[in-house]
């Protein structure tokens, strides 16, 4: 596998880490700033993980 495919499989772990935490700290709390920053992590790494691997592909062609 080229180098790329592991870039991208290495953002993916990095990604789903942010997601994860993301979502335990909102269970524990839904006030202050770090359910704020939970809530604008989850939408960032949803967007990031296909973005992510839409490049990888391009740069792969």
């Amino acid at each position: 596998m080229s180098f790329t495919i592991w870039v991208g499989i290495a953002g993916t772990l990095v990604a789903l880490f942010f997601l994860i935490n993301a979502y335990r700290n909102l269970r524990v709390s839904i006030t202050g700033h770090a359910a704020n920053a939970a809530r604008i992590h989850i939408p960032m790494a949803i967007a990031f993980i296909p973005a992510m691997w839409m490049a990888i592909v391009i740069m792969n062609l």
